[in-house]
């Protein structure tokens, strides 16, 4: 992105950026149960490689009762249906409830089932500042409002939009793509209040978990955005890119 020194909006992108530099941020697992050896181990997880970066909360996904959910659905089709409604309260009331910086601080998803690729895998003690780096990008932070930690059988666009992450030894880069899985992502609370209404404009069918919804969200509208990490595929030959992974050796794929 090209912006004239002398420009007022280069002026104004600073005075923003420098409001919403961020040491710390809100993480949310999403888990049936906040005492469980998912929520457990997931959180152990993110604490090992983001050593005192986040403040973890456990959200519990909406109950099959809710009003919300049609009574007369089979009952995977209700746990799809939690699944998405769950995600978007979080987008949409959690994140901006939790929030202290503005319109431009990020808070993070996880679903319970989270494993990260060692950080000494890419010459890494641990990913803050990897992570950081595209928290303050001013083409994420203010165009996008949103990244992925990790994403299953991604498309990467052929740009060369590639950040590399400092003192990785150019081993750890983000590319933008698209693809499936949402069990690691970011959001700037200003994305995160409107995301729901953006993707509902794509919306191919009636029901489904919510990585289907984005994936026809960005099929369809054509927009891509960063994963940290798109160089790594781990464990191999699972489709998984990116720092995070569902680490199916552990635990069954589970839909809320």
């Amino acid at each position: 992105m090209c912006i004239s020194l002398n420009s007022k909006n280069f002026l104004k992108n600073i005075k923003i950026r420098k409001q919403t530099v961020q040491t710390q941020a809100n993480a949310f697992i999403l888990s049936t149960n906040c005492s469980s050896a998912r929520f457990n181990f997931t959180k152990t997880n993110i604490e090992r490689v983001f050593p005192n970066f986040f403040k973890i909360y456990c959200f519990k996904p909406i109950s099959l009762n809710d009003s919300r959910i049609d009574k007369s659905l089979s009952l995977l089709n209700k746990k799809l249906a939690s699944n998405l409604i769950s995600f978007v309260t979080l987008w949409t009331y959690e994140f901006p409830k939790y929030s202290t910086n503005g319109e431009l601080e990020w808070s993070f998803i996880f679903e319970d089932d989270v494993n990260f690729v060692e950080p000494s895998k890419v010459s890494l003690s641990n990913y803050i500042n990897a992570l950081q780096e595209l928290m303050h990008h001013p083409e994420i932070q203010l165009k996008h409002g949103i990244f992925y930690l990790g994403m299953c059988a991604p498309k990467f666009t052929n740009d060369n939009g590639t950040i590399i992450a400092r003192f990785s030894n150019n081993s750890l880069l983000s590319r933008q793509g698209h693809g499936l899985c949402a069990h690691a992502m970011g959001l700037t609370i200003k994305r995160a209040r409107s995301f729901w209404t953006e993707i509902s404009l794509y919306c191919p069918i009636p029901n489904g978990p919510t990585d289907i919804f984005l994936h026809h969200y960005f099929r369809k509208s054509g927009n891509r955005y960063y994963i940290l990490g798109s160089n790594l595929q781990w464990p191999p030959h699972t489709g998984h890119f990116g720092i995070a992974y569902q680490d199916r050796k552990r635990f069954q794929s589970e839909v809320f």
